[in-house]
């Protein structure tokens, strides 16, 4: 899903340790290509990423802390649980599968594709649960036979998401209609400073009152903001 122009003016904030971050420019891992993504890492170093491929595919990437273990590289190499909904079982191949998108392993690292893409938001599957859980539990099998458990919370992941993905999670406001709703708000506020004659002062407002859309997915606390004396 391409970035709307309007981010362009707006500046993101980098939020403390084991909050929901979004990237705005992520190089991804595995296949080098850039993209937007959600991330998150939980106390114990492991980070969770999700993030669209290219042609609007979804995955989710998770990375090992410095210390561990190498993951196996092939078969079942972890399970996948969103709390209070079945587990999936994430199956790693060292080949592509010419019908089957199996998981890719690189031993510090676990890709798998939870969504194909298509349509506003997943009506079922591993992802929707995961977007109506309120942790995600990962239990990751090792080259050493051992296996490691560790957890990431869902709260506050619904602005990251929405943002990198375009999905509304947590009842954040997301999808093609809201994307047209809040680049037609900026435009509007931005023709209105150019007449009767550019006004910055006027573009300037906007500019500060711009994370009303990109970081709170508000539209109108953005017009209430440019309109305030």
């Amino acid at each position: 899903m391409r970035a709307p122009w309007w981010l362009a003016l707006l500046i993101c904030a980098t939020p403390a340790w084991a909050e929901w971050r979004f990237l705005d420019t992520w190089t991804e891992p595995v296949q080098d290509f850039q993209t937007r993504a959600a991330t998150v890492t939980n106390d114990a170093g492991y980070e969770l990423f999700l993030y669209r491929n290219p042609v609007g595919r979804v995955y989710v990437l998770i990375t090992l802390p410095d210390g561990t273990a190498d993951l196996l590289r092939e078969g079942p190499v972890a399970t996948l649980t969103p709390e209070g909904f079945p587990t999936k079982t994430i199956e790693a191949h060292t080949e592509r599968g010419r019908v089957v998108e199996y998981a890719i392993s690189t031993g510090r690292m676990l890709r798998d594709r939870l969504w194909h893409g298509e349509g506003q938001s997943p009506a079922f599957g591993t992802f929707r649960n995961l977007l109506d859980a309120p942790n995600i539990t990962a239990t990751l099998s090792l080259a050493t036979g051992d296996t490691e458990t560790t957890t990431w919370t869902m709260d506050g992941a619904g602005k990251s998401i929405a943002r990198a993905l375009g999905v509304s999670q947590g009842g954040v406001p997301a999808g093609q209609d809201w994307e047209d709703a809040a680049s037609q708000a900026m435009l509007a506020a931005m023709t209105a400073c150019q007449f009767p004659k550019l006004d910055m002062i006027c573009v300037q407002k906007i500019s500060e009152c711009g994370s009303r859309i990109s970081d709170d997915r508000d539209i109108e606390g953005f017009k209430a903001c440019i309109a305030a004396e």
